[in-house]
């Protein structure tokens, strides 16, 4: 009888993760409650597609929308690359109503002292909701979500992305830990946040890739943040990316640590959610 038991046991942790909430074939939403974080406090909708074709072995992609807040545009943008790799892609909506304003979305909710309730938590703990077995998943976002998945790689620095995708945000947290520098502190830099040059280090070390629209260099652009600090950054959306990947460059070498990201200057593009989205699943999966 102990024998039996034990084997059964044995086999159980063998197999992978069943999936709580499985998702189905074709484009599908479903009400998703963050039981390890805000809870019934903070409803999430999220938007999927899985090609037919697909199993629990295909890769997940997470999608994230931007200052509209339109969660199953992006999840539909992802589409056809979806048809052609092979993914399944979940697109998380980060509502206005419970993920209010920048501090809710793209800030990540960081003033919540309990680290499980920051909205970067949510991607982790949506990942344990739909992960069919996976150890790991990319990540995608654009303009405020590309703000989003480039925080979440320094204040969640241990995640299971296997590659994250920030494309055309509007401003940034420069990988800036010295207090004798000159620039300003968090939310535009590490200097007075809750992470630090631990974080930074491990989130250089990390698969990234910053890709901005080579047509987005107007200073008045719609949504553009002009804030004094953002101001500083740079004049465009391509100016502060080129001197926010300068800068992490160059804090890797004074870190000493071998830096694996990558700078992309996405050709005859600005704003363009639909473009940037497939230029990254070319450079994601393959063709580019």
């Amino acid at each position: 009888m102990i024998k039996a038991l034990l084997v059964a046991a044995l086999a159980a942790v063998a197999l992978p993760a069943a999936a709580a909430t499985s998702i189905p074939s074709g484009k599908w939403s479903f009400a998703f409650t963050d039981a390890k974080g805000r809870g019934a406090e903070a409803p999430m909708r999220v938007y999927s597609y899985r090609p037919k074709k697909c199993d629990e072995k295909c890769p997940l992609q997470f999608v994230l929308h931007g200052l509209n807040r339109n969660a199953s545009s992006y999840r539909d943008y992802w589409e056809v690359a979806a048809d052609n790799y092979g993914l399944v892609i979940v697109a998380p909506e980060f509502d206005k109503v419970h993920w209010k304003g920048q501090e809710g979305y793209n800030l990540g909710n960081v003033e919540n002292a309990d680290r499980e309730k920051w909205s970067y938590a949510v991607i982790e703990h949506l990942f344990d909701e739909v992960r069919d077995g996976r150890t790991e998943y990319r990540i995608f976002g654009h303009s405020a979500g590309g703000q989003f998945v480039h925080r979440m790689m320094f204040f969640l620095p241990n995640n299971r992305a296997a590659m994250a995708v920030a494309a055309n945000p509007g401003w940034y947290m420069m990988p800036e830990w010295r207090k004798d520098r000159p620039v300003d502190a968090y939310p535009y830099s590490f200097v007075g946040a809750k992470v630090g040059e631990p974080e930074l280090r491990k989130a250089l070390e990390r698969r990234f890739a910053l890709m901005v629209g080579e047509k987005h260099t107007d200073p008045n652009a719609k949504s553009l943040d002009n804030a004094e600090g953002a101001k500083k950054q740079g004049a465009g959306r391509l100016e502060r990316g080129e001197n926010f990947f300068k800068a992490a460059t160059a804090a890797a070498k004074d870190l000493g640590v071998k830096m694996n990201w990558e700078f992309m200057e996405i050709p005859d593009t600005a704003h363009s959610g639909s473009k940037m989205s497939k230029y990254a699943a070319d450079v994601i999966y393959g063709k580019k």
